[in-house]
C-alpha cells in the first residue's frame, strides 16, 4: 500500500535522432515495478486492447511472476490524430482517431528508444537481481529476427498508447486558424459564455508528463476568469 503509483523512475534520453542543438531530448522513459503480466491478465491487457492469442502466448507463461518494465516514450510526436462528432446526438460517443505512426518517423525514434532501454536492462548494476529479458516474440512479429529494428518497429506498432497524455483537442490559436478552438484567453470561438481550461488547448504536446503544465493552465484560466467577472486581478 505503499509504493509509488506506477513508476519508480524516470529518465530522459536522447537517440540518434534528437536535435543536438535542442535543449530537450526526444525520449522519455518510464521505469514501472511491474508489466503486461502483473496483474494476471485481468486489466492492463483491456486497456492497451492486446488480443487473447497474443496474451497468451507472450504474457500468460510468465503470468503473476516478478518483472519490471522501461517504456519508451516519444517526447514529440509527428503524427497528428483527430476526435469529431460522431452526430448531433450529444450521447452519441465522439469518434477519435490517434493515428499513431501516421509518419514513420515516430516509429523510428520508439525504436531507438527501446534499444537504449534494452541497454539499460542489460546494466550490470540490473544483474545482481537476476534480471533477464523475456525473450518471446510477439506472434505477428516473428518474421522478424528478435530485437532487430525491423522487430523492434513491428513491437512498436503493435503494443503502443498515450500514457494518459493525450492534448490538443482544442486548440488555442488566432481566430484566423481553421484548427483554433480556443482563443488566447481560453474562450471557444462561436460560443458566448464557454472555456476550456484543461490540456487539450495544447496546440502541440509538452516535452515530457502534462501535469505541471496543465496546472499551470488551470491557474491561468481562474486568473483571467477573475479579471474578466471581478473587473480585476485578486
Amino acid at each position: 500500500m505503499t509504493i509509488l503509483g506506477g513508476l519508480e523512475g524516470i529518465a530522459f534520453v536522447n537517440t540518434p535522432f534528437a536535435n543536438v542543438t535542442d535543449d530537450w531530448p526526444d525520449i522519455q522513459f518510464h521505469m514501472a515495478p511491474a508489466s503486461l503480466n502483473s496483474d494476471g491478465g485481468a486489466r492492463v491487457k483491456k486497456v492497451l486492447g492486446l488480443r487473447e492469442d497474443l496474451y497468451k502466448e507472450v504474457f500468460h507463461p510468465i503470468e503473476n511472476t516478478y518483472s519490471w518494465t522501461i517504456m519508451p516514450l516519444l517526447l514529440r510526436p509527428r503524427s497528428r490524430g483527430w476526435v469529431r462528432l460522431k452526430s448531433k446526438n450529444p450521447f452519441h460517443y465522439p469518434l477519435m482517431n490517434p493515428n499513431y505512426f501516421e509518419d514513420p518517423f515516430d516509429a523510428a525514434t520508439l525504436v531507438e528508444g527501446a534499444k537504449i532501454a534494452l541497454r539499460v536492462g542489460d546494466a550490470k548494476v540490473f544483474k545482481q537481481f537476476g534480471n533477464r529479458l523475456h525473450r518471446k516474440s510477439l506472434p505477428n512479429c516473428k518474421q522478424h529476427k528478435f530485437l532487430s529494428d525491423e522487430y523492434l518497429d513491428c513491437q512498436v506498432r503493435t503494443i503502443s498508447m498515450t500514457i494518459y497524455h493525450p492534448v490538443g483537442t482544442a486548440k488555442m490559436g488566432p481566430h484566423w486558424d481553421p484548427g483554433a478552438v480556443v482563443d488566447p484567453r481560453l474562450r471557444v470561438y462561436g460560443i458566448s459564455g464557454l472555456r476550456v481550461i484543461d490540456a487539450s488547448v495544447m496546440p502541440t504536446i509538452v516535452s515530457g508528463n502534462t501535469n505541471a503544465a496543465v496546472i499551470m493552465i488551470g491557474e491561468k484560466g481562474a486568473h483571467m476568469i477573475k479579471e474578466d467577472w471581478l473587473g480585476h486581478d485578486r
